[in-house]
């Protein structure tokens, strides 16, 4: 059983627990996330730091708007899962590999008198938004920017970058391959080239084809031509197919059954 004569002291919010840093710009495109701690100061009836672990009020702890106290909602999101996309307007390092799933966003030790707690907030549109926490504890709700608390970030999300066709590159690998009778299949490279860097492209986004889950197994199939040439001799299509970004095989659903490809054959794609 807690200790319920445990409570809390200080209630902050943070972009780094060792840093200052109150402010940060994040792309407003829906995917870049922003990591946002909230750091719980635990205080016996002593007046000693006291670890919070394990108290009934921690699941309460969520992020709001400063000024109104409203939860994070509509254009801005949270989320207590990381996702691959890369965190820093100068690119940082993208997730090349799958993100652990996470069960819960305590990043402190059990005995820590200050527990922290991390969430990933998003924006859908440019705006800006100062971000506070609350938690409901015993009977009262504590605010970072309450009675004897002040602690906010400020989130500034600008519009997301546009690239133009010459920023990307497509290019043939490997030979054509005939795998099955009439079935031939050749690999190609697409990569983005901008701001004197790479930039890893880890999704693909069409109005016309619904696409599953990137990070399944399958390749996902992006373009299909139809049946063309059906005067000359027999019908001929083609079909476009985009590998997961994870694993270094990955199968294809064609007409004539799956088919299973390498992938991550070259290196700067």
């Amino acid at each position: 059983m807690f200790d319920d004569q445990i409570g809390i002291s200080r209630i902050e919010v943070k972009l780094d627990a060792t840093r200052s840093g109150q402010h940060k710009v994040l792309y407003a495109n829906g995917r870049m996330q922003v990591r946002v701690l909230v750091l719980l100061h635990g205080i016996d009836n002593n007046g000693d730091g006291a670890s919070l672990y394990g108290h009934p009020a921690l699941p309460s702890l969520r992020l709001i708007a400063y000024n109104g106290a409203r939860p994070l909602e509509g254009d801005w999101s949270v989320s207590q899962q990381e996702n691959r996309y890369a965190h820093e307007m100068s690119g940082g390092a993208t997730r090349l590999t799958e993100v652990p799933r996470t069960t819960y966003n305590r990043i402190s030790d059990d005995s820590d008198p200050v527990q922290i707690f991390q969430f990933w907030v998003s924006a859908s549109r440019p705006g800006i938004m100062e971000v506070a926490a609350e938690i409901f504890m015993d009977g009262v709700v504590l605010r970072s920017n309450g009675i004897g608390f002040d602690s906010s970030v400020t989130l500034e999300a600008i519009p997301p970058k546009r690239y133009n066709q010459n920023s990307f590159s497509l290019h043939k690998y490997g030979p054509l391959t005939e795998r099955v009778y009439e079935e031939r299949i050749q690999y190609f490279h697409l990569g983005l080239h901008a701001d004197g860097r790479q930039i890893n492209l880890l999704d693909w986004y069409s109005n016309d084809i619904a696409l599953d889950p990137y990070d399944a197994e399958d390749a996902v199939m992006v373009y299909s031509s139809g049946t063309i040439n059906l005067n000359s001799g027999g019908g001929r299509s083609f079909y476009g197919y985009l590998a997961p970004i994870y694993g270094r095989s990955a199968s294809v659903n064609t007409p004539l059954g799956y088919i299973t490809f390498p992938i991550k054959m070259c290196r700067g794609y």
